[in-house]
């Protein structure tokens, strides 16, 4: 008994001492490799942002836009990362090119259905860089998404923008490319059209007049371009206008302002605005 516990001691021993000849060194080279690569990577990352940061610096103080210059380096350097993250992985023989090129093509399909999105939203950052609707700083309206605001910066999938409300919104690149944007930032200024009803027995001269002392009182409001006017004849009120050029970033500031100095002004001096009504006329029959 003592001779079999013995034997079975033996052939454990000698089964762990193969095991470490035969598969222990492939596994310490294997964990080496992996921890060569980790270190290989850290590296080049370490590198190519100092590079990166180098480059935009310089590229800030020649007047290149900044919008473009970082999403370029952000595209090359990932470009950079990836190809070395494979060079690195077939170079150690950690995975063999032959099974990496198996696996891409077994994953491109489905990779590019998955990412059609990402996809679009990636060419679309590439368009708005080439074609420049609109730059850092522009005052853009986007109707389609209920979004206007400052344009913050374009990155490679979204555009982060600024609202009037200081809230960050960042709007899918497809979405800026596919619809309509209004660009609000051309001369820094931006015209503002306020439509108020009166009633039709009103003094259409005297609600006139106060909307003009109103706009003359508005600090906002510049000069050129103000202008008072009955814009239509509702069926139950008259609209008058108000047409105004305000500084983009004033323009809600102003519309506020004017909407409730004009109820006020206007129930000061006794001109009502109407609200929906209808009138019956009931007839007896005789």
């Amino acid at each position: 008994m003592g001779i079999l516990i013995l034997n079975q001691n033996m052939i454990t021993s000698d089964s762990i001492k193969k095991w470490l000849e035969n598969k222990g060194a492939g596994a310490f080279d294997f964990i080496l490799k992996i921890a060569v690569a980790i270190v290989l990577f850290y590296l080049l990352c370490k590198v190519l942002k100092k590079i990166s940061t180098s480059i935009l610096k310089k590229l800030d103080k020649r007047g290149v836009d900044q919008i473009a210059s970082r999403f370029i380096m952000n595209l090359i350097r990932y470009g950079i990362i990836i190809f070395a993250i494979f060079t690195i992985i077939t170079q150690l023989n950690i995975v063999k090119e032959a099974s990496i090129a198996a696996l891409v093509a077994s994953a491109g399909v489905g990779i590019s259905l998955a990412m059609q999105g990402a996809l679009s939203n990636f060419a679309g950052g590439v368009l708005l860089l080439v074609i420049k609707p609109f730059k850092k700083g522009d005052y853009i309206v986007i109707p389609n998404a209920n979004v206007e605001g400052i344009v913050e910066e374009i990155q490679t999938y979204y555009t982060t923008i600024r609202t009037i409300l200081d809230e960050t919104v960042k709007i899918p690149n497809s979405q800026l490319t596919n619809n309509s944007v209004i660009n609000k930032q051309g001369d820094e200024t931006r015209a503002l059209i306020v439509k108020v009803n009166v009633k039709y027995d009103s003094d259409i001269a005297s609600a006139k007049n106060i909307l003009n002392n109103i706009l003359d009182d508005q600090s906002y409001i510049l000069d050129n371009g103000k202008d008072v006017f009955v814009e239509e004849l509702g069926e139950s009120a008259v609209v008058l206008g108000i047409l105004c050029i305000v500084p983009v970033l004033k323009y809600n500031i102003v519309r506020r302002e004017l909407n409730e100095k004009i109820i006020l002004e206007f129930r000061k001096h006794g001109i009502e605005i109407p609200y929906n009504q209808l009138d019956v006329h009931i007839t007896e029959k005789k």
